[in-house]
């Protein structure tokens, strides 16, 4: 499965074009070399050619090919939770990242808590059958 993503990821067709700045923002201009596109980078994209002796690397290299493949498509987050590592992952990325933007500055990840969100409260207060609500928001939340 990995090296069929990589196989598809390899396809020059879908490759970033390289283009020049125009006159405005909105203009451009694609970059070709006597009629063939001009990649944006140099791609250098190969399948695996050795098995996978350790489940370890194994999970290591589909985990990286999986973010590669849905980058900016908002899947990771939940692939971290999935996963059982959005605390580990999210909480070094908020270390870093801290130190170079202040609305993150100080900001964590508690495991247990922040990979749900909270009923919103008129869910709860309109979830009522005789009188009584019948979701209860998580005690996490509380």
């Amino acid at each position: 499965m990995v090296n069929q993503i990589r196989n598809r990821a390899a396809n020059p067709a879908g490759w970033v074009q390289r283009a020049t700045q125009g006159a405005n923002r909105d203009a451009y201009s694609l970059v070709f070399n006597n009629g063939t596109p001009v990649p944006a980078a140099n791609y250098v994209i190969r399948p695996y050619s050795a098995a996978w002796t350790d489940a370890a690397i194994a999970r290591k290299a589909v985990r990286f090919e999986t973010r590669l493949e849905f980058g900016m498509e908002g899947h990771r987050f939940f692939d971290l939770v999935r996963w059982g590592i959005a605390a580990e992952m999210l909480n070094k990325y908020v270390a870093s990242e801290g130190n170079k933007r202040v609305y993150l500055k100080g900001a964590n990840f508690v495991k247990g808590k922040h990979e749900f969100f909270p009923i919103p409260q008129e869910a709860i207060d309109r979830s009522e059958k005789d009188g009584k609500p019948t979701l209860a928001q998580d005690p996490a939340y509380k």
